[in-house]
C-alpha cells in the first residue's frame, strides 16, 4: 500500500470518527433539550386541583369567556385572585358566601394559574360590568401582586383591597383607598418574620392587619398541597375571611353610590 492511500484511509477514518462524535453530541443535545422542554411544559401545566366539594359549588357558577362568576343583586363586585398554581374553583366557597351577601363575585382563570399575569385582566372585567359601581379586590398569596398593580393605576371605582397571606408588588402606603391584610397564624409559606416586616410598609396608610388563629396558608383556598399544619377547617377559615372583609368594607359596601367614598 502506497503510502498516498494509506493517507487517505487514514483521513476518510478520523472523518467517520468526527462525524460520529457530532451524531452522539447532537443525541445529547436534543436529549437535553427535549427533557428541559418537558420539564417546562410540566411546570407550566401543573397545578393544585381543587377538592371535589368545592368543585361542585364551582360547577354552579357561571362562565363568561373562561371566568367564574356568582351574579348578585347589589352594585357591589368582588374580585378575586388565586395563589400560584392554585386551582382558581378553590376559591368558590368564598366566592359563595360573598354572593350570598347580594353582591357579583368573579374569580379569573389566568395564565398557568399564575394571578401575577393577571393585572390587565382584572381591569377587563371591571370595564366588561359597569353596572358594578364599587369594586372590591381580594388577592391571595401571589394574587396581591395583580390587586396592587390595579390599584396603582387607581381605577376610579375600586374602593378597597383585602390582601390574604399575600405580598404586596407597589409601594401604595400614599394611596387613599381600604385595605386589610388578613394573615394565617400556622403559615407555611411566610415566616413570622416575613408576617411582621416584609412588604407591610407598603400598604396603604390606614390599613388594617388581623390573623385567623389556627389558619394556614392554603386553608384560604380549598387546593391540595402543604396545609402548614391548620388547626381549623378550610370552611372555618374561608368563612371567617369573608366576615373579617364584609364588616371591615361595611361601610364602602353600604354607602350610597351617588355619594361617593
Amino acid at each position: 500500500m502506497c503510502l498516498g492511500e494509506k493517507n487517505k484511509r487514514e483521513a476518510r477514518f478520523n472523518m467517520e470518527r468526527t462525524k460520529k462524535k457530532r451524531g452522539k453530541k447532537m443525541i445529547v443535545l436534543l436529549s437535553i433539550i427535549g427533557i428541559l422542554v418537558i420539564a417546562v411544559t410540566v411546570v407550566l401545566l401543573y397545578y393544585n386541583k381543587a377538592y371535589p366539594e368545592v368543585l361542585d359549588i364551582a360547577n354552579t357558577m357561571d362562565k363568561v369567556d373562561k371566568d367564574y362568576y356568582f351574579h348578585g343583586d347589589s352594585d357591589v363586585g368582588f374580585i378575586i385572585f388565586s395563589g400560584a398554581k392554585a386551582d382558581e374553583r378553590g376559591y368558590a366557597y368564598m366566592a359563595k358566601l360573598l354572593n350570598e351577601a347580594g353582591h357579583t363575585v368573579v374569580i379569573p382563570e389566568v395564565l398557568f394559574h399564575m394571578s401575577s399575569f393577571g393585572t390587565n385582566h382584572g381591569l377587563e372585567i371591571m370595564e366588561a360590568n359597569p353596572e358594578i359601581k364599587k369594586w372590591f379586590l381580594i388577592g391571595h398569596s401571589i394574587g396581591g401582586m395583580p390587586i396592587s398593580q390595579i390599584a396603582e393605576k387607581k381605577p376610579a371605582n375600586l374602593q378597597g383591597l383585602a390582601f390574604v397571606a399575600s405580598i404586596m408588588s407597589m409601594d401604595l402606603s400614599q394611596l387613599d383607598i381600604s385595605a386589610i391584610h388578613i394573615m394565617a397564624e400556622n403559615d407555611n409559606f411566610f415566616s413570622e418574620e416575613q408576617r411582621a416586616n416584609e412588604h407591610l410598609e407598603y400598604l396603604p396608610e390606614n390599613a388594617t392587619i388581623t390573623m385567623i388563629k389556627g389558619a394556614s396558608h392554603q386553608g384560604f383556598a380549598a387546593v391540595g398541597g402543604r396545609d402548614g399544619g391548620a388547626t381549623i377547617s378550610w370552611q372555618e377559615q374561608q368563612e371567617q375571611t369573608v366576615r373579617l372583609i364584609l364588616d371591615f368594607f361595611d361601610a364602602q359596601i353600604n354607602e350610597d353610590s351617588g355619594g361617593g367614598r
